[in-house]
């Protein structure tokens, strides 16, 4: 990739409150810029493990989505190793646990397009309900795939 093309693929920011410091980003790549009347609870998903990679994540939705870096309280990330060697995260309750993932915006995407990530996450004993996210400085009931 050279220097021109990498330009075009910077990130840039929008911020997903109105007023500092109550108020934190969302990011995404330049040429899909979101209006903040986009952004809402209901139009959030929370994510925490391979799928922050945002190259694996674009292979199976096929479509880039903005994202915000965010923490779940209350469960914790367990490594598990597989007969081929690899390791895995598990998510797991733990009162006193932090799992840092991410905050999907869904509003530039179909549901058919969100179905294989629902898929995968349900194939592995996960499946969305409603908890606390910590969003930057801001706390917001939204969907998070959770055993």
């Amino acid at each position: 990739m050279t220097a021109i093309e990498n330009e075009k693929n910077l990130f840039t920011m929008c911020w997903f409150g109105f007023y500092q410091p109550y108020a934190t980003s969302i990011v995404h790549v330049t040429k899909h810029i979101i209006s903040p009347n986009e952004i809402d609870e209901k139009d959030l998903i929370f994510i925490w493990d391979k799928y922050m990679k945002s190259d694996l994540l674009m292979d199976l939705l096929k479509n880039p989505v903005p994202w915000s870096p965010a923490l779940l309280e209350g469960y914790k990330r367990e490594w598990i190793k597989k007969k081929d060697g690899l390791f895995v995260p598990n998510l797991i309750k733990d009162i006193k646990g932090k799992c840092l993932g991410a905050v999907l915006l869904l509003s530039r995407i179909s549901e058919d397009k969100l179905q294989p990530l629902i898929n995968d996450y349900k194939n592995r004993g996960y499946f969305l309900k409603e908890t606390s996210i910590l969003i930057g400085d801001l706390v917001r009931e939204i969907r998070a795939f959770l055993p």
